[in-house]
């Protein structure tokens, strides 16, 4: 991502009144804004879109706060289709549950590529990333995927759910791109 910075350096200040993602990887931060959120569905179909945005062109569309599309990083996906178990039924269920998504990813447009995932509840690790609480549920994802040379790779994705909302994550879209993503909320003016 071309506009993750080094960790020592500041992030400019927020623009008041805007809702910021902040996005780090190995080291280096930057803050999303929110482009547009949307409710789509009810009840057991409801879902959460959220589409947020860099300065310089780059985009991640969530749904749940689970990645869906991924748009102008070093590694893209272009399409998904998925249907994963709510946050809900996973922190309701004492078993695992299995799922699979359908990728098309760049660069080499490789599509209909298969993860096969695992999602299951699981304990909060001693040290809690930063604005976690100790009251947050987590959930893990054991992903099977293929890598750029077409060999299997596993890794494991976390979701910190509060009040039904991930609050905290962490997430790859590839090998070399694995995202940590906190909201960190709208910004108000200073009084």
């Amino acid at each position: 991502m071309s506009t993750l910075l080094p960790k020592s350096a500041q992030i400019k200040p927020y623009k008041p009144g805007f809702e910021y993602l902040a996005v780090s990887l190995d080291g280096r931060a930057s803050v999303m804004a929110l482009g547009e959120r949307s409710v789509q569905g009810s009840g057991e179909s409801r879902h959460v879109h959220e589409y947020w945005y860099t300065g310089q062109g780059e985009m991640l569309y969530l749904v749940d706060g689970r990645i869906q599309q991924v748009l102008g990083f070093t590694h893209e996906w272009r399409g998904q289709t998925s249907m994963p178990p709510t946050w809900d039924a996973v922190l309701n269920n004492t078993r695992e549950l299995s799922w699979r998504r359908v990728l098309d990813v760049m660069p080499g447009y490789r599509y209909n590529l298969i993860d096969t995932i695992t999602t299951y509840k699981t304990t909060a690790p001693q040290r809690l990333p930063d604005g976690v609480s100790p009251q947050a549920q987590w959930v893990a994802d054991l992903v099977s995927s293929k890598g750029d040379d077409g060999l299997e790779w596993w890794y494991l994705q976390k979701f910190v759910l509060l009040d039904g909302r991930v609050v905290y994550s962490e997430q790859c879209v590839a090998k070399a791109l694995c995202l940590a993503l906190r909201p960190l909320g709208v910004v108000v003016p200073a009084k």
